[in-house]
């Protein structure tokens, strides 16, 4: 199933139907710094954050830089080889859980 308006794709047709909603919703909230956008003010508020020109959290790994621990750590993840989320149906595997319940559907 491919989105007419962008790039993506999927194998599922509810994710399709998810996807699509985010072409309908207007985006409120748009960074002046860079191509963020988004419709949750909070979303919004941390992003900002990470534009702050001192960066209390600064990945080892890469050049990654936040000042939200939360961010920092879901970063982190990135860097994991072993992947902690695993489909019990098939070989799918992820660091986020999040990612593993959208799979899952």
């Amino acid at each position: 199933f491919k989105c007419a308006q962008c790039n993506y794709s999927t194998n599922q047709k509810c994710h399709l139907k998810s996807h699509l909603l985010r072409h309908k919703i207007s985006k409120q909230f748009k960074c002046d710094q860079c191509d963020y956008v988004t419709n949750y003010k909070s979303s919004f508020t941390s992003h900002l954050s990470t534009h702050k020109s001192s960066q209390d959290f600064k990945c080892a790994q890469c050049s990654y830089a936040t000042n939200a621990r939360h961010n920092f750590k879901t970063h982190l993840l990135r860097h994991q080889s072993s992947k902690i989320f695993k489909c019990a149906e098939c070989d799918y595997a992820t660091n986020y859980k999040s990612n593993l319940k959208t799979h899952v559907l």
